[in-house]
Parts: structure tokens; C-alpha cells; sequence
């Protein structure tokens, strides 16, 4: 599945019409789905995402949106240092964020381990799901891509824009 700016779309964005300056645009684009899914914490796109913790604490995923039925796949390292794989993980809960990560029903979480990795699949699995806010404050970052190269006060301004037009998608806290 395509990032939800496609390349006509940027082009027309920046009122091109040639194809010289294709390869350029599509680097503008996926850094522009970069910025969204730094600053947001959506995964535009789905995808396997990896997230890391220190210890098995409360695993709340950064990572948005993740289906109920996910797959969760935990690796640790043990006090005895060997990494281990951790089967039966499940989402507790997908309708708000952060998604929640619980052992599997009737077990526990290791008491003594570190070094925590949760794999799950996220992200929009259809374009036409993804909000409209994301593609619009991607295209306001792709203009500021081309329009200031060197990252001076138009970038600043496109990317104030952008966080306004993200705002109530973002995580506040974990």
C-alpha cells in the first residue's frame, strides 16, 4: 500500500508538470510520512514495528493504529543473559491509545528481565482510513521541502503548521 501522498498528488502540490524532478519528490514525501509518524506515533503505512522497553513495567505501545486481533511476538534477555522468546503476548486494548501489552491469560510477566523488544503489525492498513490531517500537513511539508531547501524559516513555519494539523492525533504521554 502507498503512503497516502502519492506522487501526482505532490506534484501537483508544486505545481510540476515535467517527470526531472520525480526521484527528488519522492524523497520529499517519505520524509514528510517520516515526520507524521515521528511526531504522531501513526504508522501511515502498516507495517512490523518494533518497540523497545527497559524491563516488562507496563508495555504501552507508541505505535498507532494496531488491530485487536494483533500478533504480539516478545524477546527479552533473563538475568541468565540468554535471549528468550516470550509466546502467548496478546493487545489488551486497541480502542484508545496507548495500546496495552499483557502476558498471556493466566501467566505472568518474567520478574527478573531486561532488555524487553515488542514486535507488533501497525498502521493504516487502507489510505482511505488514514486521517485526512496527515495528508494535508504532508503536503504543507513537502511545499516547505522544495520551497526552502536549507531548512530556514519557511521549513519552521510548514512544520508549525503541521504539528497544528496533527496535534490531536499525537500521544501525549506513556
Amino acid at each position: 500500500m502507498p503512503i497516502p501522498v502519492s506522487l501526482q498528488d505532490a506534484k501537483r502540490q508544486l505545481r510540476v508538470d515535467d517527470n526531472e524532478q520525480d526521484d527528488e519528490i519522492q524523497g520529499f514525501i517519505k520524509d514528510a510520512a517520516a515526520w507524521i509518524e515521528e511526531y504522531t506515533g501513526h504508522i501511515l503505512v502498516a507495517r512490523d514495528v518494533v518497540e523497545q522497553f527497559d524491563n516488562f513495567g507496563r508495555l504501552r505501545l507508541r505505535a498507532w493504529p494496531i488491530k485487536p486481533n494483533a500478533t504480539v511476538g516478545i524477546g527479552y534477555t533473563p538475568n541468565t543473559g540468554a535471549a528468550t522468546n516470550l509466546y502467548g503476548a496478546r493487545i489488551v486494548s486497541t480502542s484508545h491509545r496507548p495500546a496495552l501489552v499483557s502476558p498471556a491469560a493466566g501467566s505472568r510477566w518474567p520478574s527478573a528481565a531486561t532488555g524487553v523488544t515488542v514486535l507488533v503489525r501497525a498502521g493504516y492498513e487502507d489510505d482511505d482510513a488514514v486521517p485526512g490531517n496527515f495528508r494535508r500537513a504532508m503536503l504543507v511539508l513537502i511545499g516547505a521541502y522544495d520551497a526552502d531547501r536549507e531548512g530556514g524559516e519557511v521549513l519552521q513555519a510548514a512544520e508549525a503548521t503541521a504539528r497544528k494539523l496533527c496535534r490531536y492525533f499525537r500521544l501525549r504521554q506513556l
